[in-house]
């Protein structure tokens, strides 16, 4: 048996439940689980069941992205890392491989998928044959997908995707502007973290926060925020911003406006504020705008503007 005689169902099985629980974090029996996969992979990462383990790392990563316990990364890495090299030389006579295209819910049937590669009596009607997606440079594509989404921006030839956990946070923030928070939302806390988020921002990500912010700072200009102390953490996070757009110039037309929506805007602010979720809206975009006018320095500063402004009325009236 290519597994040392553990079943592949449960292995597969196993690997699922994390790869559905992600956002358990510190969990010693996912770490061991983790821990086991990696060994078995890092032991002969060009072998013949090398694919097995990839896929159970590639299922796993978004809980070995989150906060696993000490050495876990650093062994899954390793291990994907070997896989990588011994696997993405070899020949072969495939025009195209199943990685090529796999997007973040496509993980949902990885499960199902591995159980078919190696179940010798199970069928098979995926749309790539078994023989693509056991191919030596598939199994390395898709420990890079893996290597990537624990480490966002290593894998430069793989679908982009959303850093772990952007999802999560686009649809709390979503929930908090439609003015009905999810249950244990700490509203304060929440918009604290954006704003902090906004200060701390390295300057590609910063015009995403900005939206972000904007958004949040339509939602605590209105009624629902009652603490002055919410107001200034925003106008801190955006006084701190505006000095970097004060030079700004541009030779463009029009500017088009962000979303009307706060959720929108916000979850449009989340996307950008990342490398994978700027290549995602260029890859998708067709009629939207390019994101040279979208985050022109001069839009920029007139959004931050603009909230200051609505941030620093509200200040006034709840004083």
């Amino acid at each position: 048996m290519i597994t040392d005689e553990i079943p592949v169902e449960e292995l597969a099985r196993s690997w699922d439940e994390i790869r559905e629980e992600y956002y358990d974090l510190r969990n010693d029996a996912y770490d061991r689980t983790v821990l086991d996969c990696a060994v078995r992979l890092a032991e002969d990462p060009g072998g013949e069941s090398a694919g097995v383990w990839a896929i159970g790392l590639l299922m796993m990563a978004p809980y070995v992205a989150g906060a696993p316990g000490d050495g876990v990364v650093s062994a899954a890495v390793t291990a994907l890392e070997a896989a990588d090299g011994a696997l993405r030389g070899r020949p072969c006579g495939h025009e195209t491989h199943p990685y090529q295209e796999h997007e973040p819910e496509f993980d949902e049937d990885l499960g199902r998928q591995l159980c078919g590669l190696y179940g010798p009596d199970d069928a098979w009607d995926e749309n790539h044959p078994r023989e693509q997606w056991l191919c030596p440079r598939n199994v390395a594509g898709l420990a890079r997908i893996a290597l990537d989404i624990i480490e966002p921006g290593s894998a430069s030839d793989v679908p982009p995707r959303l850093p772990v956990g952007a999802q999560d946070t686009i649809d709390t923030l979503s929930a908090l502007l439609h003015g009905y928070p999810e249950p244990g939302t700490d509203i304060e806390a929440e918009i604290g973290v954006h704003a902090e988020e906004l200060r701390s921002a390295e300057p590609a990500d910063r015009p995403g926060r900005l939206l972000v912010v904007m958004a949040v700072a339509w939602y605590a200009a209105s009624d629902f925020v009652r603490h002055p102390a919410v107001l200034d953490e925003l106008i801190s996070a955006l006084e701190t911003t505006l000095p970097h757009y004060a030079d700004a110039r541009c030779t463009h037309d029009r500017h088009p406006a962000p979303p009307r929506s706060g959720p929108n805007a916000a979850a449009l602010g989340i996307k950008l504020s990342s490398p994978a979720g700027r290549a995602l809206y260029e890859r998708d975009r067709t009629r939207t705008d390019p994101l040279d006018q979208l985050l022109c320095p001069v839009a920029l500063s007139e959004i931050a503007n603009d909230a200051m402004r609505a941030l620093d009325d509200r200040r006034a009236e709840l004083h």
